[in-house]
């Protein structure tokens, strides 16, 4: 007896671009498969099955993960919802897909079209064979009659068909150029986990190469059949590719050698044969669309304490010929000549530093456009040069503009833009405005092209333009918290504290250690936060924008905090602010023009200390933390921000003064002698935090092989390993517990990949 067919199908859901199915177990947008990983398939199968209806956390918990995993939970979870919504290409402020309910789950909103919804049969009591009912001839031939018996109203009937037509078109046109175009997709074409995290990445002109680097080399790409092979290059080459040649066969590659800071420029082949040195002292190298020239920046400021590798700052714009020739400087930016790191008691000459960022050529090879980046105040400039020289022409001044950009063959520039201008998140999409060659001004407004999670790390654009390659920098700020052996000082593994995936910045710790104080801007804007270690949420301090550096006063009453500076203000004040451990009302305690960081020694002493930026000097202060008072204490010439940490019990300053050697200087507050304690075997010198006994401090660095490291720096030089770490992390900072037990570790996670725009 034959068996009926089973009746069990696929489930296949549509929504906008995108096929779920069930049983494949396959996500396609437009028919191009989307990897995705095997929890976020199920929470999206999940979510989408409910479209419309609130799938609670605790749905999700109970029948998606182990129910011994309740911690585990939260952060898979987290990172689930944040993978499903880079694969979608959806944004978490304004989500087409995936909406968070907060404190309860997550809806998806999207129209859902289920494949599953059963298809119009004939009756279960009709006969075997018996056809769908369908509209036959006699009923034809009865509405045909009636047309004949009613010519009139026919015709209304037709002209008013006729008038609603051409009114929906008209509309439909008039909303077609009433509002903006829908946004295009961001497709991942890389996997790197945060182990090795991608550095840099460039499209080959003729569109089938992506050239990108990580922490472990330069790979080739093929795009389309996803062939990837390492590029052959001397041992100690720490090299990231920044320009492909016309022919898509050499690439130009930006290099520190050998562990130095000074980058140079290098081209090389993709089909094998050594480097050839291109330039000294160069960086970000950008060869024209014709090949002719290489646009470069040079007198680099080396920021790869603060980045996974050297990411470009420099101070003058130069273009030379291939061949070597005909070299010569475009512009300049306007600095005080580096006079080492020794302290005095002025800082006569204020002045805006200025530094360059990213380099783009025009598509007729005549004009560079750039960034323009001002410390003091802060401020970010897109400006375009000839490269016969002259003034700059500005095509955007914004705190909202993200630093990459490229040049298209059709006259747009692309750049990287925030997302939501009114957050203070760092989620970045691509904006497009068109600029004229000749002049290198704006032609129209900016245009927003896409949107996504993270920062733009760098763009690229194929020479017909039908490809755009940019790298995300999808890493979050998050606090770790560590036990402190009490026996030899050494910091156990840490366990993490914090969350949530945005940035979360801890500088603080009540005066009974059992909570943390921190910043985040986990709600869009920096907010000042209080967390209990044994506690997995935290609750607000203080509401507001731009809140940073949470500290306690000496006797540990008060909170201290900074806000600002207004980007309106022209005078650039910052504010310390005062509120009560206890809550209160904030109350402004000091105001000063570009304060980098604030400290207090616990009581008895009542000394505390700030220091504000003055070009390229960095200026310190100690002030009284009730009145507000403050008196100028020393000065240090130096070509950053210094990194520095007040004693608890108030007798010394611990700084790190970016310069040729990798240090840690010791100030003595009685008398302001110093003295260095050299660490040049350590690749990079990053926080530092005094211990809570004031013997010695926390600095963070790096291994040789890559992998984080705490130290614990004593002023007589000696500096054991504390903590050595996993190479998809990086250690910031170590804030110890006034109780000396435990330590709030701020380190860095997270990944960065390369992604494709296609008609964009």
């Amino acid at each position: 007896m034959p068996t009926e067919p089973s009746t069990e199908r696929d489930r296949v859901f549509r929504f906008g671009p995108f096929e779920l199915s069930a049983q494949e177990g396959e996500l396609r947008k437009s028919g191009v498969r989307i990897k995705l990983q095997e929890q976020p398939f199920r929470v999206l199968v999940e979510l989408v099955a409910k479209a419309g209806r609130l799938v609670s956390r605790e749905d999700l918990h109970n029948k998606l993960w182990p129910s011994d995993t309740f911690v585990d939970f939260d952060v898979g979870l987290n990172s689930t919802i944040r993978k499903l919504r880079q694969a979608l290409n959806d944004d978490a402020d304004s989500p087409r897909y995936i909406e968070t309910l907060a404190k309860r789950g997550y809806k998806f909103v999207a129209p859902v079209a289920d494949s599953t919804a059963a298809p119009q049969t004939a009756s279960k009591d009709s006969p075997p064979g018996t056809p769908i009912s369908l509209p036959g001839d006699d009923t034809k031939s009865a509405a045909s009659e009636e047309i004949r018996r009613k010519p009139r109203r026919w015709y209304w009937v037709l002209a008013a068909c006729v008038l609603a037509l051409v009114s929906y078109g008209a509309l439909a046109a008039w909303r077609r150029a009433s509002t903006s175009p829908p946004l295009a997709s961001e497709q991942r074409i890389t996997a790197n986990p945060p182990e090795a995290p991608v550095t840099g990445a460039v499209v080959s002109p003729d569109g089938k190469y992506v050239a990108y680097s990580d922490t472990t080399g330069v790979y080739i790409r093929h795009i389309d059949s996803g062939e990837t092979r390492p590029l052959g290059l001397p041992k100690g080459f720490d090299a990231v590719p920044t320009s492909w040649f016309p022919d898509s066969a050499h690439l130009l590659l930006s290099v520190v050698e050998g562990g130095g800071t000074a980058p140079s420029l290098w081209k090389v082949s993709i089909l094998g044969g050594s480097p050839q040195k291109v330039m000294e002292d160069a960086s970000e190298g950008v060869v024209s669309p014709d090949g002719s020239k290489i646009a470069f920046l040079h007198d680099a400021i080396d920021v790869r304490a603060y980045f996974s590798s050297f990411t470009g700052y420099a101070r003058e714009i130069w273009v030379v010929d291939t061949n070597g020739s005909n070299l010569r400087r475009l512009s300049r930016a306007d600095v005080l000549p580096d006079s080492g790191n020794a302290p005095s008691q002025t800082a006569d000459r204020r002045y805006t530093e200025v530094y360059f960022y990213h380099l783009a050529w025009s598509p007729d090879g005549g004009r560079v456009a750039y960034f323009r980046i001002s410390e003091s105040p802060d401020s970010v400039t897109l400006e375009t040069i000839g490269i016969n020289g002259g003034p700059g022409r500005v095509v955007e001044s914004s705190m909202q503009v993200g630093l990459a950009l490229c040049w298209t063959t059709d006259g747009q520039l692309l750049y990287a833009g925030r997302n939501d201008p009114r957050s203070e998140s760092f989620d970045y999409g691509l904006r497009s405005v068109m600029v004229n060659e000749k002049t290198g001004e704006p032609e129209r407004e900016p245009m927003q092209l896409t949107k996504g999670l993270g920062r733009i790390g760098g763009l690229s654009v194929t020479a017909a333009g039908k490809r755009l390659i940019l790298w995300r920098v999808t890493t979050f700020a998050e606090v770790f918290l560590t036990e402190i052996d009490a026996e030899t000082g050494r910091l156990k593994v840490a366990r993490r504290l914090t969350l949530d995936e945005h940035k979360n910045l801890v500088d603080a710790w009540t005066p009974d250690s059992s909570a943390i104080l921190f910043t985040s801007n986990r709600n869009g804007t920096f907010q000042l936060f209080r967390q209990a270690i044994d506690r997995t949420t935290p609750e607000v301090v203080v509401d507001g924008r731009n809140i940073s550096l949470p500290r306690l006063n000496p006797d540990g009453t008060q909170i201290l905090y900074l806000t600002g500076p207004d980007p309106k203000d022209p005078a650039h004040m910052t504010s310390v602010m005062q509120i009560p451990l206890q809550g209160g009302h904030p109350r402004l305690l000091l105001q000063k023009p570009f304060i980098q960081n604030i400290q207090c020694a616990r009581s008895p002493s009542k000394l505390c200390f700030l220091n504000i930026a003055v070009g390229s000097a960095t200026q310190f202060f100690s002030f009284d933390a009730e009145s507000g008072k403050t008196q100028e204490f020393v000065t240090f010439q130096v070509r950053q921000q210094p990194n520095w940490s007040l004693s608890g019990d108030g007798s010394q300053l611990a700084l790190i003064l970016y310069g040729p050697q990798r240090k840690v200087t010791f100030m003595k507050m009685a008398d302001k002698s110093t003295h260095d304690v050299l660490l040049n075997e350590w690749p990079r010198l990053n926080g530092v935090d005094w211990a809570a006994d004031s013997k010695s401090v926390f600095v963070s660095s790096q291994s040789p092989n890559g992998a984080p490291v705490i130290l614990s720096v004593m002023p007589s030089g000696y500096h054991p390993v504390l903590l050595e770490g996993d190479k998809g992390l990086r250690y910031w900072a170590v804030v110890p517990s006034p109780d000396g037990h435990h330590g709030a570790l701020q380190a860095i996670t997270g990944e960065n990949n390369v992604w494709m725009v296609e008609n964009f």
